[in-house]
């Protein structure tokens, strides 16, 4: 019996949950395969039915299976990207205009504001007087505060 259902109504059910699916062949081959999965288990009832009927039931079933797949897509656990924060972009933005700075500034610059080193500890590492650091950290401000307002009028 399921094996005739199969042969005489597969396409019509095929086309009915290509309709419920938005025109998704692989949802609504899926729908189809466990429509008649279920009627596999119900042959049973579907042995003492009119061929409408066996029809009717298989097209309410596909319909049932469409309503159960959207609840549970619906009711699934998303897993959601990690948002990129804006300090994120800020550190890549920093980064790029850091780049065009000369290397001593450059390096500098970033083990202080990025890394969080001091300007004394610096100054230890560099072999510079602190001082020397402070002024080398205010050119590289002003050059990258040049170079930001550039890119902003670029992008404007």
């Amino acid at each position: 019996m399921i094996d005739k259902l199969y042969r005489d109504y597969r396409n019509k059910l095929l086309w009915f949950c290509l309709n419920l699916s938005r025109n998704n062949p692989s949802i609504a081959e899926d729908i189809v395969q466990e429509t008649f999965m279920k009627a596999l288990e119900n042959a049973h009832i579907l042995n003492e039915l009119t061929d409408g009927q066996c029809l009717s039931w298989l097209y309410r079933t596909a319909k049932n299976n469409f309503i159960d797949r959207v609840r549970r897509a619906a009711n699934a656990p998303r897993t959601e990207m990690p948002l990129i924060k804006e300090d994120d972009l800020s550190k890549i933005f920093v980064s790029q205009l850091c780049a065009s700075l000369p290397e001593k500034e450059r390096t500098i610059f970033w083990m202080r504001y990025i890394e969080g080193y001091t300007s004394r500890e610096l100054g230890e590492l560099f072999n510079l007087s602190p001082s020397t650091v402070r002024s080398r950290l205010s050119s590289a401000r002003r050059k990258m505060s040049e170079l930001y307002y550039k890119e902003k009028e670029k992008g404007d």
